[in-house]
């Protein structure tokens, strides 16, 4: 009995050893296999810019009433809402382009010698208006519209933005241009290493939101970054939008 016991502690510890060798061997393998891998290549980034013509106006108004009951706040503020959806038919902005993008009703209270004093409900709605296929030079664009809308009493003209309705052709643009780029340096590195350039190994890519590029002095309406001294002035404008994408290649080399 004691000599199987002995023979089934030998088979034991000789399993945990070879199991444990052969782990090692593996590990060793795969980090071998990687470090050769990591070895054997050439990382090259590009980064490439596109300008754009904006295609769309995005108009953020903020409608705001205080009244005696939520209720009372609620139908006032619907009703300048509708104002600016009857308003805006003229310029032949479908409903579908006008988006709710924030909807609240919370008192209203003055704060006094550590007394608070309720002056009633506040109510606020918060609006995207999307003019698709604008003509940014074309004034009733940015002045008529903006105009109108805000003689709307309680109406706040948030912000004016520009954007690009299809970004995919523009990035697909960049996109081949950064890879072209990419294969070129990749290339040159190549043969100052005097090795050969294999195929890609892995690529990613970084997209970046578009970037307006505004100057001043120009006929055209403020944008988002009006200062207080240029407001309804004119005198900032939107020239392009820069479109970025970045792309990161690996190629393997011999």
């Amino acid at each position: 009995m004691k000599k199987e016991k002995i023979i089934y502690l030998i088979v034991i510890c000789a399993t945990i050893l070879i199991t444990s060798f052969l782990l090692t061997k593996t590990k060793f393998y795969i980090q071998s296999v990687w470090s050769s891998m990591a070895d054997n290549t050439i990382t090259v980034e590009w980064e490439w810019k596109i300008m754009a013509t904006p295609d769309t106006i995005i108009l953020s108004v903020n409608i705001e009433e205080t009244k005696k009951s939520t209720a009372e706040a609620q139908k006032a503020v619907n009703t300048k809402v509708n104002q600016i959806k009857d308003l805006i038919k003229k310029y032949q902005i479908k409903d579908s382009d006008i988006q709710s993008r924030n909807i609240s009703v919370y008192p209203d209270y003055n704060y006094t010698n550590a007394w608070r004093k309720l002056l009633g409900y506040r109510a606020n709605h918060s609006l995207d208006i999307k003019i698709k296929s604008a003509n940014i030079e074309n004034e009733w664009v940015g002045g008529s519209l903006i105009d109108e809308v805000a003689k709307i009493w309680w109406v706040i003209v948030e912000n004016i933005a520009y954007d690009i309705e299809d970004k995919t052709p523009y990035y697909s643009q960049a996109r081949k241009l950064a890879m072209e780029k990419a294969y070129e340096k990749a290339k040159e590195l190549a043969k100052i290493a005097w090795v050969k350039l294999l195929k890609p190994i892995s690529i990613s890519e970084s997209l970046f939101a578009p970037t307006a590029i505004y100057s001043r002095n120009s006929k055209r309406m403020m944008m988002d970054t009006i200062s207080e001294e240029d407001a309804w002035a004119g005198s900032i404008s939107l020239w392009e939008m820069e479109i970025n994408i970045t792309v990161n290649v690996l190629y393997g080399i011999q």
